[in-house]
């Protein structure tokens, strides 16, 4: 029997880290990375993490009916945010908030969430959510 391992497995540093690709030449950042600059199309790019940078929420869509598997997590909160200094947009889960205390240009920090859990092999999935940071513990 050949086992082969899953893909969350064999992208989670390039997905727990944010990576993302910065080009040389544009100075623009992208997320996710890619080896192209989609912005001018250099291919003078350099890899970054984006885990450590806060961000600020531009916008978000909440959804009241969600997938099978995800009832529980409703609802669902999808954010696109702007990270603070190397100005990436990212599209991310929101987490820790309710909807009323949704407002544009608020602070947020990436946090590891768990995402869902596979009971056939039991592998347990994770995924970078981002939180308001005013919901830290003693802030």
């Amino acid at each position: 029997m050949k086992i082969s391992i899953p893909p969350s497995w064999r992208t989670r540093l390039d997905r727990y880290r944010l990576k993302a690709s910065k080009c040389r030449d544009c100075g623009r950042v992208a997320y996710p990375a890619s080896s192209i600059c989609r912005f001018c199309g250099s291919r003078n790019i350099e890899y970054i993490e984006l885990i450590n940078e806060e961000a600020r929420l531009i916008t978000w869509t909440i959804i009241y009916s969600a997938m099978e598997g995800f009832e529980e997590k409703r609802p669902l909160m999808i954010g696109i945010l702007e990270t603070i200094n190397s100005k990436a947009r990212i599209m991310a889960p929101l987490t820790d908030v309710l909807p009323e205390e949704l407002k544009p240009g608020i602070l947020m920090e990436p946090v590891l969430r768990r995402i869902s859990e596979d009971n056939e092999a039991g592998l347990i999935h994770y995924g970078i959510s981002y939180r308001p940071v005013f919901k830290r513990v003693g802030v």
